[in-house]
């Protein structure tokens, strides 16, 4: 039966990883909470295991001890005990080059791959050390793989080079995965190409690590030379024609009848090398390469991509088979320093208004002294990433160590945050760590990269941050260092940071950002364009979306365009225009809360759903607390969490006011509820219209009987509210003898 629960996955998981041993409580309500347990933590456990014990097939697997609970398995009963055995099997196939039953072990272990482990899970599950075994173990059985194809040669030699192409492009520095696409392409008659990819590997090794490629490596390029070398016409004596090839780790008569080594045994220097990526192998030593001159000496190493020194010569021209073509340029000097990075992104133009926002940006990043932690805060599409592009460009020449940019997925649509660990990692290898020594551990991790940045003016920018939480570890501590974080929340946690929230554009600047970014000039002086701006709110995203319909439909006028917007009920789909989407911009946070399982966030998106059933000037928490049914408490906390995922905003304390395109957005996920529901809303709508009436109209020493009976007020003027779903005259719901600002004021 399948866990469906995050909560429930994330206990199985940590219970699997230990599985027959001890896992305290203290350590299952760390990895369910995040280290933070609330009050109820221990009850709460308690109905975690309950309902997972009722998933098991057998209730008794999962046995409660004194000190936490055991997890009980059989061997065999998980994948990765299956995927272990086909690891055992085929090490053992490789290393007696039995290569058919190599090719079935590793393709038996690979079925059972079913994408990265334990994705998904919150990082205090933990497991890191053993996902990553998991990981180094599939890319090994590739490589095993693909010895063996390579050995048995036939049809399957063409469709391996693909394969290997996407794996040389994914590990860029993994040098067996290039060895083995250079014997692919030699051996389907690829020579140039496959010289090309030893080129570009022996640069990038040269350049970034000052090292030369491997023996392995260096033995596949003699292979592909000779092989180019008979194929052009100019063998060497004794050679006829194109040089016979063997299984990788095989012996077959090479070159002047000599062996042709083991890919990664002992080197063309006759010392002993270790298989290339295949710890372990306990193969005996074989004979090194024979030179074509002299069979009993090895070849020397290479001293270029293009020179195999001393018994190779020069590949002829194709133009001119007498004329040997030079060698290629040789790679970049392995003594110049390694660039700095320099990671911006392209700011977005044009860039419209925001000079003050902009200016004080400007100065507390390039002010003496440490640099404070900027964040740029507001609702989607409001300009936070541009703004931060935008500055972080004209500051960057201050930061000559380089320019990190880092998007954390807070609210990309159909993305998960990154968690702190896969944040500390990108940055980590984006500075030039070796993954191999990048720590499992979060805590050391983070003071790795503050170690690293320390000593440096470097820039940050963190996009799109969730949280405080998910921002923390990766602040450096330096005071040379600036940081820059976009986020829909102000971060108020974050000590020390200085706060730069971003408003909806003027008028004024809505219009010119319509103007410039469409090509319409004189657009923005026209009532159209004016009209424009105030049905999108003046939001940038909202705008751009407009500008992009206009550039692209030079028919469609901008009259014609504000008579579609004109609709509040289609209005968000006209503001869709390739990636760009403010449905889809505003529902990354209402999915987030009404998905998760904390009871604030779910009452968040329900009071969302519920303002989207009024059309009110503002709002406040008794009438919202009347309409959802779920208290002022509740009501006000759910509010809270609005504010803090920039979906209202709080005006005045007590005082919640959406944008117009969040009132949209709250509209549409009012309606998409069911008829049942829709009827509940409309009676609590007028049980709170009768109460503010009341209020309003009962004055101190009044009883609620005195209230004449055609209605209280008679002839005052009346506020209209929108119809909520269920009303069915088709006309907007009105409360009789409620004075302006009466309703607007619950």
């Amino acid at each position: 039966m399948p866990v469906a629960s995050a909560k429930s996955r994330a206990l199985l998981a940590t219970l699997l990883l230990d599985a027959g041993r001890v896992v305290p409580a203290e350590a299952l309500e760390d990895a369910l909470w995040g280290g933070a347990p609330p009050v109820s933590a221990r009850a709460s456990l308690h109905n975690h295991i309950a309902r997972l014990r009722r998933l098991l097939d057998d209730p008794g697997r999962l046995r409660t001890v004194p000190s936490g609970y055991v997890l009980r398995l059989d061997a065999g009963e998980l994948d990765v005990h299956v995927f272990d055995g086909h690891v055992t099997a085929a090490r053992a196939a490789h290393t007696g080059q039995a290569w058919e039953r190599v090719v079935r072990e590793c393709a038996a272990a690979l079925g059972l791959w079913r994408g990265a482990p334990l994705a998904g899970l919150p990082p205090e599950v933990g497991g890191y050390a053993f996902a990553q075994r998991l990981c180094e173990a599939r890319l090994l059985l590739l490589e095993w793989r693909h010895d063996a194809e390579l050995a048995l040669g036939g049809p399957r030699l063409h469709e391996l080079v693909p394969e290997l192409a996407a794996l040389t492009a994914e590990y860029p520095l993994r040098e067996v995965y290039h060895r083995q696409l250079m014997l692919a392409l030699h051996r389907t008659g690829r020579q140039a190409e496959a010289l090309a990819v030893h080129r570009d590997l022996r640069t990038r090794l040269v350049g970034r690590l000052g090292i030369e490629p491997g023996a392995g490596v260096r033995e596949a390029h003699v292979e592909v030379l000779r092989g180019a070398v008979g194929d052009g016409g100019a063998a060497e004596p004794g050679d006829s024609g194109r040089v016979p090839t063997c299984p990788v780790g095989g012996t077959s008569p090479g070159v002047q009848g000599g062996p042709v080594p083991h890919v990664g045994s002992p080197g063309v220097q006759g010392g002993p090398v270790p298989h290339v990526g295949s710890p372990g192998e306990s193969g005996g030593p074989v004979p090194p390469p024979a030179s074509p001159n002299d069979p009993g000496r090895p070849v020397p190493p290479l001293a270029s991509p293009g020179e195999v020194s001393g018994s190779v010569p020069p590949l002829a021209s194709p133009n001119d088979p007498g004329r040997p073509v030079p060698p290629p340029a040789p790679p970049t000097d392995p003594s110049r320093p390694v660039p700095p990075p320099a990671q911006l992104p392209l700011a977005p133009t044009p860039f419209v208004g925001r000079s003050a926002v902009r200016d004080s940006l400007h100065r507390a990043l390039t002010a003496p002294g440490p640099h404070p932690v900027a964040v740029i805060s507001g609702m989607a599409g409001v300009g936070k990433t541009a703004l931060a592009l935008q500055v972080a460009h004209q500051v960057a020449e201050r930061f000559p160590d380089g320019q990190l940019h880092l998007d954390l997925h807070g609210a990309t649509p159909g993305m998960t945050p990154l968690t702190p660990a896969q944040a500390l990692t990108a940055l980590l290898r984006d500075l030039g760590t070796e993954p191999c020594r990048i720590p499992e551990q979060p805590a050391a991790a983070a003071a790795l990269l503050r170690s690293l940045l320390a000593p440096t003016r470097t820039l940050l920018v963190l996009d799109d941050a969730a949280s405080a939480g998910q921002v923390r570890p990766l602040l450096p501590g330096g005071g040379g260092c600036a940081v820059i974080v976009t986020s829909r929340s102000p971060l108020t946690a974050l000590d020390g940071a200085v706060r730069f929230p971003l408003a909806p554009l003027s008028d004024e600047e809505g219009a010119e950002l319509l103007r410039c970014a469409s090509g319409r000039d004189g657009l923005d002086g026209t009532d159209a364009a004016r009209l424009l701006v105030e049905l999108t709110g003046r939001l940038p995203l909202a705008l751009r979306v407009l500008a992009a319909r206009l550039a692209a439909r030079r028919a469609l006028t901008p009259e014609m365009l504000a008579g579609q917007l004109a609709t509040a009920e289609r209005r968000l789909c006209h503001l869709e225009y390739d990636d760009l989407s403010v449905r889809r911009s505003l529902a990354v946070a209402y999915d987030a809360l009404a998905a998760s399982e904390h009871e604030a966030d779910r009452d968040a998106a329900r009071t969302l759903r519920g303002i989207g059933t009024l059309d009110l000037p503002t709002y406040g928490v008794p009438l919202l607390a009347r309409l959802t049914g779920i208290g002022e408490p509740r009501t006000e906390a759910a509010l809270d969490r609005l504010v803090d995922v920039a979906l209202l905003e709080e005006t005045t304390y007590g005082r919640y006011v959406p944008h117009v395109l969040v009132r949209d957005f709250a509209r549409e996920r009012a309606g998409e509820r069911g008829a049942a529901d829709t009827a509940g809303t409309a009676l609590r709508w007028y049980a709170a219209v009768a109460e503010q009436i009341l209020a309003a109209t009962v004055g101190p020493g009044r009883d609620r009987d005195d209230i004449p009976p055609g209605g209280p007020r008679a002839g005052s003027r009346r506020h209209g509210a929108a119809r909520p779903p269920g009303v069915p005259d088709g006309r907007a719901a009105r409360a009789p003898g409620v004075p302006d600002g009466h309703l607007a004021s619950a």
